[in-house]
């Protein structure tokens, strides 16, 4: 790297953000600004509206799920109704893939809609003729509960960390190749600089 190349960074790098945004909007009356400079602020200006940008739109992708998974699991429930069932076989291990479930048994139950029977989840242990409660549907089948509040919660913020990281990716690589274009840019009117004012710096003319 050229000392030209070398000296062009370090105004950048002592720029506090006040005074990239008063370069960026014409502010800063410094008479060794170089339009360079001037466009590197822009830049830097830029980058931290975008971040506070994502951030906000992170805040509302995050409401936005909350208040969707908060209405599905309210509705839900509205059609959900809780009885009890009595076991007619064991308790018996499941397959590990189906998530919280350990352990299920047949049972039968009577419902409005008429008698039912099928497979539901049960404490681990459990012996045949145990009472163990059933939510079912509308139509008498067995359902899963409704998503709960710490999980709607969890989403949530899953679904605001996703929009930062998602936004401040795509920011954070703008922001590199346009200041890699910026500093090609400053190294050449260094170098074209410093060959009209060497000779007269070093007295060589």
């Amino acid at each position: 790297m050229s000392a030209a190349a070398a000296m062009h960074r370090q105004p950048a790098s002592r720029t506090t953000l006040r005074g990239h945004l008063r370069r960026a909007v014409g502010r800063d009356h410094n008479p060794l600004c170089r339009p360079v400079d001037r466009a590197y602020s822009r830049l830097v200006a830029t980058a931290a509206l975008l971040a506070l940008t994502s951030f906000v739109l992170a805040a509302v992708a995050a409401l936005i799920v909350h208040h969707a998974e908060t209405a599905a699991a309210q509705d839900a429930a509205r059609h959900q109704h809780l009885v009890t069932a009595v076991t007619t076989g064991p308790a018996e291990s499941v397959d590990p893939r189906a998530g919280s479930v350990r352990e299920q048994a047949q049972a039968r139950w009577t419902y409005p809609a008429g008698p039912g029977a099928g497979t539901v989840p049960v404490p681990e242990g459990t012996p045949t003729g145990t009472a163990v409660p059933v939510r079912l549907g509308d139509a008498g089948q067995p359902v899963g509960a409704p998503r709960s509040g710490e999980l709607i919660a969890t989403d949530a913020v899953l679904a605001g960390l996703g929009t930062v990281f998602v936004l401040g990716l795509g920011t954070e690589g703008g922001f590199v190749l346009r200041r890699r274009r910026l500093d090609r840019r400053a190294e050449r009117s260094w170098e074209s600089a410093w060959e009209r004012v060497e000779p007269g710096w070093s007295g060589r003319r």
